[in-house]
């Protein structure tokens, strides 16, 4: 499976054409990272992926938010002390949790909370 292929069966119609046509901040297209932390935030939080991608606006919000974690991301898993932590045996899941990123959808986005478990 490609990218980006499980937050556009969460988010729908609206979704998949807005990450054909997204360019971030620097005008460059939707990146394989940012489509990773899509997916990755689609499946953590299902619901609330799905009432943001309910919006054109709220889409364009949610690609913003993952373009700045994805740059984040790609930054720290390219990097030369990466390769030489993964020679180690360290896989790329490791490298982030030790990195201290926060990998979770950014509580500036709307519908906080909708996934959460009482």
């Amino acid at each position: 499976m490609d990218a980006g292929h499980y937050v556009k069966k969460v988010g729908g119609d609206v979704v998949a054409p807005s990450l054909q046509k997204y360019r971030n901040s620097d005008g460059a297209l939707c990146h394989r990272f940012t489509k990773m932390v899509l997916d990755r935030w689609a499946l953590d939080e299902p619901n609330r992926v799905r009432m943001l991608c309910a919006d054109p606006v709220r889409v364009e919000w949610l690609l913003d938010a993952a373009a700045d974690q994805g740059d984040r991301e790609r930054e720290l898993l390219t990097s030369l002390e990466a390769q030489h932590r993964r020679e180690w045996g360290e896989m790329d899941t490791d490298l982030l949790a030790a990195s201290g990123l926060p990998l979770g959808m950014p509580d500036s986005l709307p519908y906080r909370y909708m996934d959460e478990v009482v």
